[in-house]
């Protein structure tokens, strides 16, 4: 396997030097189109090279964003990049093409075409060379690998392989003959399905949608027999569709000798639109990879017009554009379709065709999220059918299960048996894993309070008897026997107080003038000198109403958000150093446009965001209760950990503000989790931020945080390179002032290695082994330069990114009678087989909502069955085709830097048992306790939704963070 490889120098070379000169005048020459109103989206010379380029070669082409390199699987002549180079410079100057000089050829195009181009071998980059030195590919050979692995297995069929059930007949206890299912094997029914490459490197089954209507055809299916089975007046579900969708990212792990290649099965929804879609597929013939191609504008998307310009007078095939084109006119003239009460017609989805735009995620649509677990299964299959031995997988092992039970686990059968019956009753029953009252109490005494008292904020009467309910199950209460008189105090524990308060003039939505006032008011009232005081809120999400008519959508959004009186509340009560939490009240569903004011359920453990509320509460409160004791700390544990602190860095970029010449600062927000010097002390909890750079009590640093605006952007010139640098600076402080906060006591860190890569070059997978270059201003490691006492004992890098994650496939589990049976599932913690020094741990973790009914463990959604809606119960039928289908997510664990005579065992296993007991929730976090507590810190920011970063990369951190990857 080999590439074409253009290397255009480093960052300081002429080329990449006069690359960034035309950035910089694309965007002082947008401010002078339409009048100086509104920037050109399509003046992006990114964009528009990209583009152009995917049109005069096959399609595989990567154009780093930087210009530090180009990769191209065939020749492209000089010439031809010296012409388009040519004619980028010349939109860009808003010189038209036919009058742009050829004559006398501008210096980034000449540097360009003059760069010659190297075809070199991926062997050769990627493998091991045996000289000790860790795996480091070049940035080219991630992009190369993918189109080259992915033109190979598409070169055979994918075999679906249907499953059947093997049933076992049983008699009842009232003596009925009935069947259950003992186990699964091959059917013998397989169906061949076709994987196209894509130009992005991914694999499409372009001729199999999955949809309602393809579900009830033959598979594989014929598009022609999708087109004809279409109805005559289909709703939007009907006729909406989704492809399967392959795809491959090489990554690298410590102490591997040589990159994996990890590759994942997804679905890819189609759009009904392409001016709504960001990215749209199109079918270039059957001789070149599907074209995955990005779309410029605002609000309304359509290809990029110089690129089209630039292809026209280049002669180019634009084909392909032509038909995205043609689409584009054809849906603009649609939206000005109305109906006889004069709204908007909706523009339904077609039936497949050349061009498909995809969508993002979405709650309601006729495909649900994820391909499944039996889909992984025959991918690692299909993967042995292509490759053979040349190929061979990643081999993961665990010693079991290292978690004990959380508290709202049964320890016995008997206890879930009991559990399972008052269930059934509607009883309430502990589904989140509440803390002590005790564990709460001392927790906010070791802080420096007397006690605790949440203030109850509503509106709404339904929304006070949650709060009354939440609290009364929680504290072991009859909610019965509840009924507070708005601003007395109700004692719900001993130390712990609620008072209930109807602040409807506070919590409403609107420009908030008066919301100082109000909250000062209320405050005043109910916070006293050692009380900490919390207050719960009632909210709703502000929607769009008569106010907005004639609005455009971005004003519309700006003046929704301005009016979001949960944000405004947030920063009044941070101001006043009380922790808040959110319950929402009423919601509103967009399609049937109506209001749901959300009551109390009948079965009292029903109401998870109640429970899921308090816990956050408690985390904002800054409680470290019990709980983490018994999970690090268990009797009898085979993992002894010592007695440690843990702080987690959260560090982010804030989104690129073009009002300011500088590149924009770093967030920075951290938590420190202290146990007790002797076990059965409280624990106490820190935090900090670059706000205000000082370790207080997590309350208080939060407070601080949420009280006042993120940093500005300055206009100091200071690059994104230097920005990151700063934030590493910052971090060596946070280090250093956290020794008086420790007593001695030693700390482990704890980092996502994703998002701080650019921060310390020392933890990046390519530098083990190696030395500080002297020429990178960046600190090594976050501790360098500080004491060695100083130091955390350990680094532990975490890694939430699913694709650069192993996907597991397979488990064998090895029974007590030393027989092996192979699993679908697994929670447990796993390890690199050749367990190599330095090597990373692997989490799984099932999704909660994988269900009983465990979707897509035996089929793929091409086999899902459609369902049958019906008012009678016993024709009813499920519909599997939009259900979620979900696989084990996988979170890496890499201690790093461990200091002598700590067990980078025993930290991994304390780092899974900190995501595994989560501070504020029931389940597993992406994150361990103490670098989540940081993120959300970050997250409950009044200011967080306008700050929070928009490049693709960055927001993808973020979205596995927080556990919206699927």
């Amino acid at each position: 396997m080999t590439a074409l490889v253009w290397d255009f120098g480093d960052f300081h070379s002429p080329t990449r030097r006069a690359w960034r000169d035309l950035g910089s005048l694309a965007a002082r020459n947008q401010k002078r189109i339409n009048g100086e109103q509104e920037a050109d989206p399509f003046l992006i010379p990114y964009s528009i090279a990209v583009t152009v380029l995917q049109q005069i070669t096959d399609g595989y082409v990567y154009l780093d964003k930087y210009l530090a390199f180009m990769v191209t699987l065939n020749p492209v002549e000089p010439a031809i990049l010296e012409t388009v180079f040519t004619y980028l410079e010349g939109v860009v100057r808003r010189i038209p093409l036919d009058e742009i000089p050829f004559m006398d050829r501008p210096d980034l195009a000449r540097r360009i075409s003059t760069t010659s181009a190297q075809r070199l071998s991926l062997a050769d980059n990627i493998l091991h060379k045996e000289d000790g030195q860790p795996a480091s590919p070049d940035s080219w050979a991630y992009e190369a690998v993918r189109w080259h692995i992915a033109k190979k297995l598409a070169s055979a069929s994918f075999l679906d392989r249907e499953m059947e059930p093997i049933r076992e007949e049983y008699e009842s206890k009232d003596g009925e003959s009935k069947y259950r299912t003992v186990g699964w094997k091959p059917s013998g029914n397989i169906a061949a399905v076709e994987y196209r490459p894509t130009s992005d490197g991914d694999l499409i089954a372009w001729e199999d949608p999955m949809g309602p209507i393809p579900a009830r055809l033959a598979h594989p299916v014929n598009l022609s027999d999708v087109a004809t089975a279409r109805p005559e007046n289909p709703t939007r579900a009907q006729v909406q569709y989704a492809l399967s969708r392959l795809s491959i990212k090489m990554a690298t792990y410590t102490a591997e000798p040589v990159p994996i290649l990890n590759l994942d099965a997804h679905v890819r929804r189609i759009n009904n639109t392409v001016i709504h879609a960001s990215t749209v597929l199109v079918d270039q013939g059957k001789d070149r990879p599907l074209l995955s191609l990005s779309l410029d504008g605002r609000g309304l998307h359509r290809t990029n017009k110089h690129a089209l310009e630039i292809l026209s007078k280049m002669d180019a095939d634009r084909s392909s554009l032509d038909l995205i084109e043609d689409r584009v006119e054809h849906e603009h003239s649609l939206l000005k379709v109305l109906d006889e009460n004069g709204k908007r017609v909706e523009i339904l989805t077609p039936a497949p065709g050349a061009v498909r735009p995809t969508m993002p995620k979405t709650d309601t649509f006729a495909v649900g999220a994820g391909a499944g677990i039996h889909h992984l299964a025959l991918l690692r299959e299909h993967l042995e059918r292509v490759f053979g031995d040349k190929v061979s997988p990643f081999d993961l092992r665990s010693k079991g299960n290292v978690f004990g039970k959380r508290a709202h686990e049964p320890a016995s059968a008997a206890e879930g048996k009991e559990r399972t019956q008052k269930k059934d009753k509607g009883e309430y029953i502990d589904l989140v894993g509440k803390p002590s009252p005790e564990s709460i109490r001392r927790s906010i005494e070791a802080a420096g309070y007397q006690r605790l008292r949440i203030l109850c904020l509503w509106y709404r009467h339904e929304t006070r008897m949650r709060m009354i309910h939440g609290l009364a199950h929680s504290y072991d209460l009859n909610p019965d026997d509840l009924d507070p008189v708005d601003g007395e105090f109700l004692q719900v524990a001993p130390g712990i107080e609620a008072v209930f308060y109807d602040a409807r003039d506070l919590l409403e939505h609107g420009p908030g003038t008066e919301r100082a006032a109000d909250t000062e008011k209320i405050t005043s009232r109910f916070a006293e000198p050692d009380i900490l005081l919390a207050a719960w809120c009632e909210t709703e999400l502000p929607v769009q109403g008569e106010a907005h008519l004639g609005m455009k959508a971005t004003d519309i959004k700006k003046a929704l958000e301005e009016s979001d009186a949960k944000h405004q509340v947030v920063r009044e009560l941070a101001k006043a150093a009380v922790p808040s939490q959110f319950l929402i009240g009423r919601s509103y569903d967009p399609f049937t446009k109506t209001f749901n004011v959300i009551k109390t359920p009948e079965k009292a453990f029903e109401d998870h965001r109640v429970y899921m509320g308090l816990l956050d509460l408690y985390r904002s409160c800054g409680v470290v209760d019990d709980r983490f004791e018994r999970a690090l700390y268990p009797d009898d544990d085979p993992y002894p950990l010592p007695r440690l602190a843990f702080c987690g860095i959260h560090i982010r970029k804030q989104a690129t503000d073009s009002k300011y010449k500088g590149a924009p600062k770093r967030i920075i927000t951290a938590c420190a989790i202290i146990p007790s010097a002797q076990p059965g002390g409280p624990w106490r909890m820190l935090g900090w931020s670059n706000i205000h750079p000082e370790w207080e009590h997590y309350t208080q640093a939060q407070s601080h945080f949420h009280a006042v605006d993120y940093p500005l952007h300055t206009q100091d010139g200071n690059s994104d390179f230097q920005r990151w640098a700063q934030a590493g600076e910052d971090v060596r402080i946070a280090l250093q002032e956290l020794q008086d906060e420790l007593d001695g006591l030693p700390y482990v860190l704890m980092i996502d290695g994703h998002a701080c890569r650019r921060v310390w070059p020392g933890l990046q997978n390519s530098q083990q082994g190696l030395g500080k270059k002297p020429d990178d201003p960046r600190l090594w490691l976050p501790g360098t330069g500080l004491p060695p006492s100083w130091n955390p004992v350990s680094i532990i890098r975490m890694n939430c990114a699913q694709e650069e994650m192993p996907r597991l496939a397979s488990v064998t589990e090895k029974q007590k009678n030393g027989k092996d049976v192979p699993l679908k599932t697994s929670s447990d913690l796993y390890y690199p087989a050749d367990q190599a020094e330095g090597h990373p741990w692997f989490l799984f973790t099932e999704p909660r909502n994988y269900g009983k009914k465990r979707h897509g463990q035996w089929k793929t959604r091409w086999r899902a069955d459609p369902g049958q809606a019906s008012n009678n119960a016993d024709e009813r039928k499920e519909n599997e085709l939009n259900a979620p289908w979900y696989a084990m997510t996988t979170r890496e664990i890499t201690p790093m830097y461990t200091r002598d005579g700590y067990s980078r065992e025993l930290l991994a296993v304390a780092a899974a048992r900190l995501s595994h007991q989560a501070l504020s929730w029931s389940d597993r976090t992406r994150y361990p306790a103490p670098l989540h507590a940081a993120l959300q810190m970050d997250l409950g920011h009044p200011q967080y939704r306008r700050s929070a970063p928009k490049d693709p990369e960055s927001m993808e951190i973020l979205r596995q963070a927080t556990g919206n990857d699927v």
